[in-house]
């Protein structure tokens, strides 16, 4: 099976050491593993990346590939994410996501479209958890944590908002009948969850891609 995956950092396999004090990829972020159940995985994932440039990077690689049995899209994170800086500043102003939800549902349609337009499979992931009070107090390193807290209302409306970026993308790819690798259940039922993500609030340590490798790997299985 050749699998290409589209996503953000999440699915690029980043992680935060705290011993180095920076990001950085973690081991196994080809996919390697894959090639004992014979999945070949081109992984064009970005750091950072939202809907708009992970349709910017199928337009350069998936008509170039060989014949791909599989495409996986994974996208949202950063898409809902805000400005905080500006938040900080204007907490009592109204701001706006990266990318606003109706124009994510289009994006993300698109790039359904655009990952079937070769005759592959299309498989969407959902987004993991974030933990909203690691996440708190990592974007408001430097900022007015108070301004932040008061614009959001509560800590746990940005885990809120995150699952509303969720339960459009698993909307999505009902409609589309794509394949649904639900990676956020998988997380949530862990009585180990702390350990699963990273200082940053976000990104999954070691041991959280090791939930996400089991996931995808038994899906993709699963689905041929």
């Amino acid at each position: 099976m050749k699998l290409q995956i589209f996503g953000d950092s999440i699915l690029q396999g980043v992680v935060y050491s705290d011993e180095q004090r920076r990001y950085r990829l973690r081991k196994g972020s080809k996919y390697d593993s894959f090639a004992d159940n014979e999945i070949e995985v081109e992984n064009h994932s970005r750091m950072g990346a939202t809907a708009e440039k992970i349709l910017n990077l199928q337009e350069r690689f998936i008509n170039k590939a060989s014949k791909t049995d599989v495409v996986l899209l994974e996208m949202g994170g950063n898409d809902c994410d805000y400005n905080w800086q500006e938040v900080s500043n204007s907490p009592e102003a109204a701001h706006n996501p990266k990318t606003p939800p109706e124009l994510f549902k289009n994006l993300y349609a698109k790039a359904i479209k655009k990952a079937s337009s070769n005759g592959a499979r299309v498989a969407v992931a959902s987004l993991v958890p974030i933990d909203s009070e690691k996440y708190l107090s990592w974007i408001s390193k430097g900022l007015s944590k108070d301004n932040i807290i008061s614009w959001l209302g509560d800590v746990s409306m940005l885990s809120r908002w995150h699952e509303y970026y969720n339960h459009i993308i698993e909307n999505i790819a009902r409609k589309n009948g794509c394949i649904f690798v639900d990676l956020r259940g998988d997380f949530l039922l862990r009585h180990d969850y702390g350990e699963l993500i990273c200082t940053d609030g976000i990104h999954p340590t070691e041991k959280g891609y090791s939930v996400i490798e089991d996931k995808i790997r038994s899906v993709l299985l699963a689905s041929v």
